[in-house]
């Protein structure tokens, strides 16, 4: 395992100083940075930053100057902190020996979707969920691919990791996400589950009835909404919902082999399968580890369980379903919540080096105190 990478925000490079944090990573045993490039809104707290400790990104934005050539009815906004701070560009001048993977959050934009909600995720009962862009789409496909080719041809990039390619779960952590009716997590997936035009269209050329399926499964949605009684099969064993699950697959899939066609063939492409913990419930939003693995460069894992035995049974699925010669590497956080010491960051990474992995990430530099970095380096070493 050569390569050892953190992930950073261009906020916290241009607070702190390209050259300070490269140092910083060096003697930590980092050889490389997987810069966000692409990113929504959020609410961070920042233990080192020398300017201020909270920071709320723009939402929907990228961190670089787009070329509006690429786009079509959906293109990306440049960041207002971008306007004078090229943070790819600072990479390359003050630390050219660290590798650039450029972190690209994919369908996850809730600029995009607000003002385009015809294209977002749509529920059984006609809510557009404008945080969750949808797949299906042909906008969509023809955005997340221009972004990816747009977001390689920046200097220096030498891969994209790719998060969010498909459908967003249910609960995602939007702002202010409210509710006073336990979900139990049947009832999560169902709520989250796209039935827009395009979806219904794809599916039924592939020989879907999704409307029955709607029908169904509204129904059961509306009894457990008005009585709390919970659907009779859950919708990772029901066998329509098994074809629905591998249809979505399917076009997560095709969507990430199109964007690898795409690109430049010496830039590489990583995909984050997920945003859920463990990692075995990737297929909410549509991902299938074996398939993404031949259609992609690799997988970027994150193993977020707390406690080695915990992060040793997650990241065992993964090599499992993702099947012999997928190429795999593992994002760590060696911080509050999963570990909580030197010790316990130790125990995770040789956990993790027992799966072989390609590349070993650490997430993330901004969020975490700077004492954390000597535990990567006792660890590393």
């Amino acid at each position: 395992m050569q390569h050892k990478s953190m992930y950073l925000y261009p906020w916290d490079l241009r607070d702190e100083g390209a050259v300070v944090v490269a140092d910083r990573l060096r003697s930590a045993g980092i050889n490389g940075v997987t810069l966000a490039t692409s990113y929504h809104a959020g609410k961070f707290l920042r233990p080192h930053s020398p300017s201020g400790k909270v920071y709320f990104p723009q939402d929907g934005t990228v961190y670089f100057t787009p070329d509006p050539r690429l786009y079509r009815a959906l293109a990306p906004q440049r960041a207002s902190m971008a306007d004078g701070y090229d943070a790819v560009r600072e990479l390359g001048r003050s630390a050219p020996d660290l590798r650039i993977t450029a972190w690209t959050v994919g369908l996850h934009n809730s600029r995009l979707g607000r003002a385009n909600p015809e294209i977002t995720a749509e529920t059984l009962f006609g809510d557009r969920l404008i945080n969750s862009l949808c797949p299906a789409q042909p906008e969509v496909r023809h955005y997340l691919t221009a972004l990816s080719v747009d977001t390689a041809n920046q200097p220096g990039v030498a891969e994209i990791a790719l998060e969010t390619p498909g459908w967003q779960a249910f609960r995602h952590g939007h702002h202010h996400e409210f509710e006073l009716v336990e979900l139990p997590d049947r009832v999560q997936v169902m709520m989250g589950m796209c039935f827009c035009d395009a979806c219904r269209s794809a599916a039924a050329a592939s020989g879907l009835n999704l409307s029955a399926l709607a029908n169904d499964t509204r129904r059961q949605l509306e009894l457990f909404f008005s009585t709390g009684k919970l659907p009779e099969t859950a919708p990772d064993t029901d066998p329509e919902w098994e074809a629905f699950r591998n249809w979505r697959a399917a076009v997560v899939t095709g969507l990430v082999a199109e964007i690898r066609d795409a690109l430049p063939r010496e830039v590489r492409l990583a995909v984050i399968p997920t945003t859920r913990s463990p990692n075995a419930l990737c297929w909410v939003e549509g991902s299938e580890l074996s398939e993404l693995s031949r259609a992609a460069d690799r997988l970027e894992i994150p193993a977020y369980r707390t406690g080695a035995a915990a992060v040793a049974e997650d990241t065992a699925w993964v090599r499992d379903a993702a099947g012999d010669g997928a190429e795999i590497g593992f994002i760590l956080r060696p911080s509050y919540p999963s570990c909580a010491n030197a010790e316990a960051v130790a125990q995770a990474v040789s956990v993790l080096r027992a799966q072989a992995p390609t590349s070993l990430s650490f997430y993330n530099y901004g969020h975490m105190r700077l004492s954390a970095l000597d535990w990567i380096a006792g660890a590393l070493a």
